[in-house]
């Protein structure tokens, strides 16, 4: 995990220093609802479980239309349970944070020169899980917990995103992006008890982030310099 990691980080520092009109770099935060799919059990139901991520990807353009991204992100994610209604109290949640690598495809519709187009981004997903905190409180309030990455036997997740948004242009160079963003996990995650069912990660929310090109950083750089010499 460590050298995906180093690679990762390396790619995207070369990035920050290209030039190449056909870079740029991309960072987004995004805040949403997580959940999993498998390991619900009848006597309780699903609640509210907000979910975090943020991070910076490296992005290829092919065109004004096409580009490819790769990332680095921190995700906090999980499930959240509740009792029934016969018994409110009951609660279990699970808190799993992960360092994903995204990899994925963008496409931006319309003409370049508009500043607002419509995007559309698909692509999948590897996260290590690297930390959070597994605990259940029952009915007469007893809390167990233990620290989610002994609570799993499975650490390394995988799944598929997409997105859907638009991208508001501020300068040439520049874009502030708006999308909604799912998460469809597709490995099970077992536990280490032999007894306890799989599941699948799920989780969808709103992001906000920007964009920057090799060019406009270039721009950009040199005007401060400039200021600097006067």
């Amino acid at each position: 995990m460590k050298k995906i990691l180093c690679i990762t980080a390396l790619f995207l520092s070369i990035t920050l220093v290209s030039s190449a009109q056909n870079w740029a770099i991309s960072d987004k935060v995004m805040i949403g609802h997580a959940w999993t799919v498998g390991n619900r059990s009848e006597d309780v139901k699903y609640a509210f479980h907000p979910s975090v991520a943020f991070g910076r990807s490296a992005v290829y353009n092919f065109s004004d239309n096409v580009g490819i991204g790769l990332g680095t992100f921190f995700s906090s994610e999980g499930v959240r349970f509740k009792g029934d209604d016969d018994d409110e109290d009951a609660k279990f949640e699970q808190r799993m944070n992960y360092i994903r690598i995204p990899l994925g495809a963008m496409f931006t519709f319309g003409d370049p020169a508009n500043n607002v187009r419509p995007r559309l981004g698909i692509g999948g997903s590897v996260g290590f899980l690297v930390g959070g905190k597994t605990y259940l409180i029952d009915e007469n309030d007893y809390l167990a917990g233990a620290k989610t990455t002994r609570v799993m036997s499975t650490k390394v997740d995988a799944g598929a995103n997409a997105s859907l948004g638009f991208s508001v242009r501020i300068a040439d160079g520049f874009l502030i992006n708006h999308d909604v963003n799912y998460y469809h996990g597709l490995v099970e995650n077992e536990y280490s008890g032999e007894d306890i069912g799989s599941f699948t990660h799920r989780n969808i929310g709103l992001s906000m982030g920007f964009s920057i090109t090799g060019d406009a950083m270039k721009r950009w750089k040199g005007k401060m310099k400039g200021m600097h010499r006067n």
